[in-house]
Order: C-alpha cells, then structure tokens, then sequence
C-alpha cells in the first residue's frame, strides 16, 4: 500500500510539469492567430502601423504557366506604372492593398457550379500566405483554384442516379504566385519616377 501511495506521488510530481509545458503551449497557441482572417487583420495592423504612404515596390507573378514583374511607386493615392510585364487587367496594380486584396480571397467559402441549384462541383481556393514580419505587407501569396465533388449537397447524387455517371469536376487547375521583391519607403515629396500614372483598377 506505502508503495503504491509512493509510486502515485512519483507519478503526480512528473505529470504536474507536463501539464503546466502543455497549457503553456496551448496558450501560446491561441495567441497566435491561426485563420487566414485574423492572419491578414493581425498583418493590416502592422502595416498601418508603419505609416507609409509613398513607397516603391517591386512584384514577380507566375500564373498561367508564364513569370513577368510589376514595378509600382505609390505616392498617396496617386499609382505610377514603372514597369510591367504581365499585361494582365486582373494583375495590374500589385500594390500592397491589392496585394491583401487577393490574399483575402483565400477566405472566401466554396463557389457553387455550374449554379447554386445544381450545385454537383464547387470551386475551392487553397494556399498560403506569408507576411513580411516587419512591414506586415503579403510578402508571399501562393493559391490554387480547383473544382471539386460537392459530395454534400443532393444536386451531386440526383446526377449520379439520372446520368448513371459522376459529374465532371475535373477542370484545369489555376494558380497563382506573388511575390514581393522588394519593398522601398519613398519621401513624400519626392518626384514620381515615372512613364505614365494611373489611378487604381479593379481585378477578377
């Protein structure tokens, strides 16, 4: 009896520090933020923080099989094209709110197709994100769109049991890599280096 009461003593002084590491780590845990929401708000913050209203930025893209490159000084709300080799609407004005604008879209839930009645697929977007720890900018975004089985919803089996076939969700997967370059605060009043100047575009 004396030494099971000793073995269980033993037993409670080793469980007792690894249940205080094991809370530790599960605060630590929770302290840090693990949705892509609360990752681009927590990364927004710090990017506010820095105050920069002028800066230069430099962007290389791969999509659709093919690399080109951004270059971008923004001086308020005034954006000037340097340089740009991607020649694509969707693309253009890679600043750093476009550059969170796009890294949101990883937020976004599945998209029905061909439509939310007859919702047999959904288009899936999946990736990555990683900010600059000083800046908070998106110095990486890296995602994919997909279409997957809606295996949830009815559309998906009624096609089965009328068309005695699965639904064809294969399609071509698109994706996209951004990558931040280089990042240089510019002076306020420092004149734009430019060969023309836009104002901002919208994207698919």
């Amino acid at each position: 009896m004396q030494k099971t009461l000793v073995r269980a003593r033993r037993w409670r002084f080793v469980w007792i520090p690894v249940l205080m590491v094991a809370s530790l780590g599960l605060m630590a845990v929770r302290a840090i933020p693990a949705t892509y929401i609360e990752r681009r708000e927590a990364a927004q913050r710090v990017w506010s923080e820095q105050s920069l209203t002028s800066y230069r930025i430099v962007v290389r893209a791969l999509f659709a099989g093919r690399a080109c490159a951004q270059e971008i000084e923004v001086h308020g709300t005034r954006q000037y094209v340097l340089r740009d080799t991607c020649n694509s609407s969707w693309l253009s004005f890679l600043t750093v709110d476009r550059l969170f604008e796009l890294g949101a879209r990883l937020e976004a839930g599945p998209e029905c197709f061909p439509s939310k009645q007859d919702c047999v697929c959904h288009r899936v977007r999946v990736g990555s994100i990683e900010y600059d720890p000083a800046y908070g900018f998106p110095a990486t975004i890296n995602w994919r769109r997909e279409m997957q089985p809606n295996w949830q919803h009815a559309a998906y089996w009624k096609h089965i049991w009328e068309k005695r076939e699965l639904p064809k969700c294969a399609t071509p997967v698109r994706s996209l890599r951004l990558e931040v370059v280089s990042l240089i605060p510019l002076e306020n009043h420092e004149t734009p280096s430019l060969y023309h100047a836009a104002s901002p575009a919208g994207g698919n």
